[in-house]
């Protein structure tokens, strides 16, 4: 996947989650460097997968066209400075694996299942027709988590590629301008805490966490067990260091790579796995989360990103401890 950033939203980091004092650290030579995250600001990197446009014309003559269109769209957003796309393989494979159809794709839950698997927080689709002597494209700039909504689109009298350029343009505006209605909210461990606090009642109960994490530096910092940790002693956990006598055990793999920079920001993407089983190794449920930040380093980016999808996913998979 290649990566260009998107500086769309700076803001204090958001892993500082329940006292000021409980800051991290890490051992040298990265101590200087990896400072806690909550005394840097961060950059949100949204992911943007275009899918192919429908071609509303009289014979099946333009949908060829249509991805044509669509690589045009990811082109210009790419020369742009402010996107960061999903490869056209990728998606390809995404939407075999999830059976969809890349065209025409109005279902929210589909729509939110793609974005889940690829990363994507935002897809473009949209749609070419002629009416009259003139041509239009009209795109759908779709939010898969927030399943906000915006529109915008070009017409003429020329080719519906000569038009791209244009609506490459108005499709970067838009996301810039409306980056808060159509991305969601970043994750923090009291709002995860909070709302998982609902449903999920420690009692007490035991569980283990064995966590890997790799970030491709000699020393990485635990970001993912971290959050983790913070958020079961927070519900009422009791987190012990053997597996003997666990009512729960979580298994959490996270890996960072770095995906670009942007002035001073250097930015990271991470996934993170997570698989919840019971005292008898039943698993109970998985998944896993892709996050893209930036940072003043790459250290701060790489453990931002796995403690944001970490919060992410123990929002999705705790509720089965409950």
């Amino acid at each position: 996947m290649r990566k260009v950033l998107l500086s769309l939203v700076v803001m204090l980091s958001v892993f500082a989650l329940f006292a000021a004092d409980e800051a991290k650290t890490v051992d040298a030579p990265a101590a200087d460097e990896a400072k806690t995250v909550a005394d840097v600001t961060t950059v949100v990197v949204p992911t943007i997968a275009v899918l192919p446009f429908e071609a509303r014309t009289r014979t099946g003559e333009q949908n060829n066209d249509g991805k044509s269109i669509a690589e045009l769209i990811g082109v210009g957003l790419l020369e742009s400075g402010n996107v960061d796309l999903v490869e056209r393989a990728e998606l390809e494979k995404a939407l075999t694996e999830l059976q969809l159809s890349a065209i025409g794709m109005v279902n929210m839950a589909s729509q939110n299942k793609l974005g889940k698997m690829i990363g994507a927080k935002i897809l473009i689709t949209g749609s070419m027709f002629r009416s009259g002597e003139k041509n239009y494209i009209v795109a759908k700039i779709i939010g898969t988590e927030t399943s906000r909504v915006l529109g915008c689109s070009v017409s003429g009298t020329g080719e519906f590629s000569t038009m791209t350029p244009e609506l490459s343009k108005k499709i970067g505006i838009l996301i810039e301008k409306s980056s808060e209605k159509i991305l969601p909210k970043m994750e923090t461990g009291q709002s995860t805490l909070t709302s998982l606090a609902e449903t999920v009642k420690g009692n007490d109960r035991k569980v283990y966490v064995q966590a890997t994490e790799s970030i491709n530096v000699s020393v990485p910092d635990p970001a993912a067990e971290t959050e983790l940790k913070k958020l079961l002693l927070g519900l009422g956990f009791s987190v012990v260091d053997t597996r003997d006598g666990a009512d729960f055990i979580l298994v959490c793999e996270a890996v960072a790579s770095q995906a670009g920079s942007y002035h001073k920001f250097t930015s990271a993407q991470a996934r993170v796995e997570l698989s919840i089983f019971d005292k008898n190794q039943k698993l109970l449920v998985t998944g896993s989360a892709k996050e893209t930040l930036a940072g003043a380093t790459y250290i701060i980016a790489a453990k931002d990103a796995i403690a944001q999808a970490a919060l992410r996913l123990s929002g999705e998979l705790f509720p089965v401890m409950k």
